[in-house]
């Protein structure tokens, strides 16, 4: 596995990007960025050739630096530890946490998993994962088939001005390109789910792409470990035509639907006495059209719309007891939590971008029109788990539907000055109409070329970014809630560039303000809440008086040895922190002090390769029970003054894997086979009360206390087939 460099001279990368984006790039004479890079020589990256034409007054300025930062589908489906998800294998990025071995959420820099914005071929995917519950874009699996990808890379400082603006990264997906091919396919069965890809090119230098994928876990199992299994569908489709020669039309889609039914039972073991049934779905559709009015001077329409849905009830189960066949049954199921929720979004953008001297000028604007049609509803209340009180509940019961409204424009430059530097500039006012709120977002970058092995960047950037919808919608205070807003500042160098590697650091500063907080308990924010493993959802009254700070540097070794090893290295030290209404400085909720993860493929005698993965990190940070109150009442009271107070051990998992290619006929069979946490670690996720005590056993006497550890996924298999034509 080779990644391209992430951090290094990132404004070179972008400006490829745009002029690519902008249709500003051409056959011949081109540039091939990266190919004659030793290094990639080395490893033969298979089939990823990027030719444009760089437009400007020095042809050679763009070899000085790093070429684009791209991950290929080869080093996703060929990375341990992953399930060839792309959202994992972001994971693997310096300065990248992640919520637990169950979810693909993305972490960046301190963030919380909402900051990120997906981009799948200039169309922003509002949610990509299934089973994303509100508060999140992260969730179990993507429903973009990684097969499907043919480059992907993660920003997570300054990036262009024509997308919505996120507090953490951009995270840009290109799908794959058919080549000289006249079509390709494949299918694929595994662990993951077993899926089709269809490529086929059309008159005129057409194309359409078409994927398909079903979850078969529910097929051989009825519970992964969380008292159930999920089942998930997807597809997606892309159809590009060029109907004269200054035109090109995209058409895109892409969809997915999840379900899951958890039934816990206290007498096997349980750890939860809520019974959870949750169906969703999601969809983006999308239409683009770019014209060239000359070989200078593009522009880009499109207009989008994404839809996202579930439907989740809970019931209270009382009293358990096994009947004759041996199944865990409740006594009796009262009804505690329904939510029903369609969130629409309607979005129109244009841009037009004009190369004039060396630089790419761009500007336009967007509007988007959210559509939420929510109702929630808590008919038992529930006791909140942040107070000792016995009669005041967190319960709320709401029904909101209405259109809402935000709009953006934006102005950008980026070119070289010299034969060293490169410069980006640009700047992004967005209004929201739901609070009445906008924002200015200024962003620069500057690059500065040392020699041809070494090189320095800074940037600087602000960016805002709503709560989530659901969150201000719960309460009529929270419609007033203000876009949070984040500074972010950041340095890096390429230290070194050889043969064998490169090695590249960069540190950076966040400050955060406006963050969402609790009107109620003043030591909580909405992007640091105190995680509630196995409770009800809490919905509470909040303002836009927090803020947060992020701190870290990050280190990164890329190398091979020979042809036979590849593999990447990658270090972070950072410390994040908030502060609520209280105005006392607590952790972050994934505030993780040190990070490292040691990934790599080698080839084996025999044609096999194996994919590995060792990750280590500071324990997870929790909080733990006021034992007096929650004894006394028999459910799990937090200390509120104690909040992410304790630290548990060392995380540390060692993934592996075995794959090999059989060219056969008609295509190449490819077999791999391995396993996650191959030592069966037993890394903590968390702590949770068993209200019922266990066992006859009253809480709080001889010793015992109805505390139960959650730790994350144990040893689990990785299994799958895929052939390639």
């Amino acid at each position: 596995m080779f990644v391209l460099a992430v951090h290094p001279a990132p404004l070179f990368a972008q400006s490829s990007q745009a002029l690519a984006r902008a249709g500003l790039a051409e056959k011949e004479p081109a540039l091939r960025v990266g190919i004659d890079d030793p290094v990639l020589r080395a490893i033969a990256v298979p089939n990823v050739i990027t030719t444009l034409k760089v437009v400007g007054d020095n042809p050679e300025l763009p070899a000085a630096l790093a070429p684009v930062p791209n991950v290929t589908m080869r080093e996703i489906l060929s990375s341990a530890g992953t399930y060839g998800d792309f959202t994992r294998y972001l994971q693997e990025l310096p300065g990248v946490a992640w919520v637990s071995d169950l979810s693909n959420d993305v972490l960046v820099r301190g963030g919380h998993p909402t900051e990120n914005l997906f981009v799948v071929d200039g169309v922003e995917v509002p949610n990509l994962n299934h089973f994303s519950l509100p508060g999140s874009n992260g969730g179990f699996t993507s429903m973009i088939d990684s097969t499907a990808i043919g480059g992907m890379n993660m920003r997570d400082d300054v990036y262009d001005a024509s997308y919505s603006s996120r507090l953490s990264s951009l995270v840009e997906i290109h799908t794959r390109d058919l080549g000289d091919a006249h079509r390709a396919g494949n299918f694929i069965v595994g662990i993951a789910g077993a899926g089709t890809l269809f490529q086929r090119a059309l008159p005129r230098n057409g194309s359409f792409l078409l994927t398909a994928h079903r979850s078969v876990i529910d097929l051989v199992t009825n519970d992964i470990g969380v008292n159930g299994v999920p089942t998930y569908s997807n597809g997606m489709a892309k159809v590009e035509l060029n109907p004269g020669a200054r035109d090109s039309i995209a058409v895109f889609s892409l969809t997915g639907a999840d379900s899951i039914q958890m039934t816990p039972c206290q007498v096997a073991g349980a750890t939860s006495d809520e019974q959870t049934q949750y169906s969703g779905w999601r969809t983006t559709e999308a239409l683009s059209w770019r014209h060239d009015y000359s070989a200078t001077i593009t522009s880009n329409l499109s207009a989008s719309y994404s839809d996202n849905g579930q439907t989740i009830a809970q019931q209270k189960q009382i009293g358990y007891y096994l009947d004759r066949s041996g199944n865990c049954r409740a006594a009796t199921l009262v009804p505690s939590y329904s939510e029903n929720a369609r969130d629409g979004l309607s979005s129109l953008n244009y841009e037009l971008r004009v190369s004039l001297h060396g630089w790419l000028l761009s500007a336009g604007g967007d509007g988007k029109l959210a559509t939420p049609d929510d109702s929630v509803s808590q008919p038992i209340g529930q006791l909140s788990p942040f107070s000792a009180s016995s009669t005041s509940a967190d319960a709320t019961t709401f029904r909101r539907r209405y259109s809402t409204g935000q709009s953006a424009a934006f102005l950008e430059a980026e070119g070289a000055l010299g034969s060293r530097w490169m410069i980006l500039s640009g700047l992004r006012a967005e209004s929201f109409a739901i609070a009445g709120g906008y924002a200015l977002e200024p962003r620069t970058s500057v690059a500065y070329a040392i020699d041809s092995r070494q090189n320095l960047h800074v940037s600087f950037n602000l960016s805002s970014q709503l709560p989530p919808m659901m969150d201000m919608i719960s309460y009529p205070i929270n419609r007033a809630l203000q876009p949070a807003e984040v500074r972010q500042e950041a340095a890096g160098m390429r230290i070194w560039q050889a043969n064998w590697g490169t090695l590249d650091a960069e540190v950076y500063r966040k400050d955060y303000r406006r963050e969402a907080v609790s009107t109620q308990y003043p030591q909580l924010m909405l992007s640091n809440m105190v995680d509630t493993l196995g409770q009800a959802f809490v919905w509470l009254p909040l303002t836009s008086a927090g803020t947060e700070q992020a701190r870290g540097v990050e280190l990164t070794l890329r190398g091979h040895a020979g042809s036979r090893m590849t593999g990447m290295f990658t270090a972070s030290r950072a410390v994040a922190t908030y502060r609520a209404l209280d105005g006392v400085r607590r952790p972050d909720n994934y505030d993780t002090p040190m990070m490292a993860t040691a990934a790599g493929n080698l080839r084996l005698p025999l044609k096999v390769q194996m994919d590995m993965r060792e990750t280590a990190s500071s324990g997870r940070l929790y909080t733990p029970f006021d034992l007096t109150d929650s004894n006394a009442q028999s459910r799990g009271i937090y200390d509120l003054t104690r909040i992410n107070g304790l630290r548990g051990p060392i995380y540390n998992r060692l993934d592996l894997e075995m794959e090999r290619n059989f060219h056969l006929r008609h295509g190449v069979l490819n077999l791999h086979a391995g396993a996650e946490n191959i030592f069966n670690r037993g890394n903590l996720m968390g702590y949770m009360w068993l209200d019922n005590c266990a066992a006859g056993l009253n809480c709080g006497q001889g010793g015992y206390e109805p505390i139960e550890k959650v730790d994350q996924m144990g040893r689990y298999p990785v299994v799958s087939a895929r052939f390639e034509f």
